[in-house]
């Protein structure tokens, strides 16, 4: 069930002074004229957001009211020195709170501020979608692909293996038609890699590379955004022997040893 609670605007006093060389227009009298300072606010079960610190001046002997708590914010009536001065004086010497903060203007601006970097953000991750998209087509050797993988890890007590997702990195070394001969790196770090950050701790000098080659499908990593690596012959003539229908799957005689991480706007392909 659901329930529709009443908002309540509420116009509460904060401070007041006394003007004590103010004359009261209405009974002449000095030393009685008193502003007050208060602050209103939209609220529901809990003050939610500030609608400014509005005042008023009135004279405390016969009640005459020189400026209404609810005068217009753009006032066009004039007062006496002495009383726009009152009113300048007690609006400078009350620190803010929070509350007074989150009024209407600073929830346009920030709502303005996040709409921008929205925007911004998803311009920046569909221009970088874009050009990765565009290097994973066409692979030139040297390139290094930010890869996650399945890795075995020591447990804390160093008692038991866990099996835990790790990020790594992959270098083409060769390229012979559909076939990508790469190496990895002999580093991994635990985590999938959220940012480009996270990334930072892998190095990629050469000698940071192993020697044994994986054959990769370029198709897996253009189409699947996964690194597939090709069976070997043995593999290969077992699978044709045994399948008694020949499977059309171009990605039949591979596995699967390793994800793209194509998320965040990362650069999964680092090419000089």
């Amino acid at each position: 069930m659901f329930h529709f609670y009443r908002y309540s605007f509420i116009t509460k006093p904060l401070t007041s002074i006394i003007l004590s060389d103010e004359m009261c227009p209405a009974c002449n009298k000095k030393g009685c004229i008193e502003v007050t300072l208060y602050l209103r606010y939209a609220k529901v079960f809990i003050p939610i957001l500030s609608m400014g610190r509005p005042t008023s001046v009135c004279c405390i002997e016969c009640g005459h009211e020189i400026k209404s708590v609810n005068t217009p914010l753009f006032d066009k009536n004039k007062y006496s020195p002495g009383v726009t001065n009152g009113i300048k004086d007690i609006q400078a010497s009350r620190k803010r709170s929070l509350l007074e903060f989150i009024n209407p203007w600073t929830v346009f601006i920030l709502l303005g501020l996040a709409l921008t970097y929205g925007l911004i953000s998803l311009w920046s991750f569909s221009s970088n979608k874009t050009d990765n998209n565009e290097l994973l087509k066409s692979p030139k050797v040297g390139d290094i692909y930010k890869v996650n993988i399945d890795s075995m890890f020591i447990s804390a007590d160093e008692k038991a293996v866990e099996n835990k997702i790790s990020k790594t990195l992959f270098k083409i070394m060769d390229i012979k038609n559909d076939t990508l001969l790469m190496v990895r790196n002999k580093h991994k770090a635990e985590g999938i890699g959220l940012s480009e950050s996270d990334w930072n701790s892998l190095s990629r000098k050469n000698n940071d590379f192993g020697n044994t080659p994986y054959k990769i499908s370029s198709k897996g990593i253009s189409e699947k955004k996964e690194i597939l690596e090709f069976f070997n012959k043995k593999k290969m003539d077992s699978i044709n022997k045994t399948d008694v229908v020949k499977s059309t799957n171009p990605f039949h005689f591979s596995k699967s040893i390793g994800k793209i991480p194509d998320y965040n706007g990362i650069e999964i392909i680092e090419r000089k």
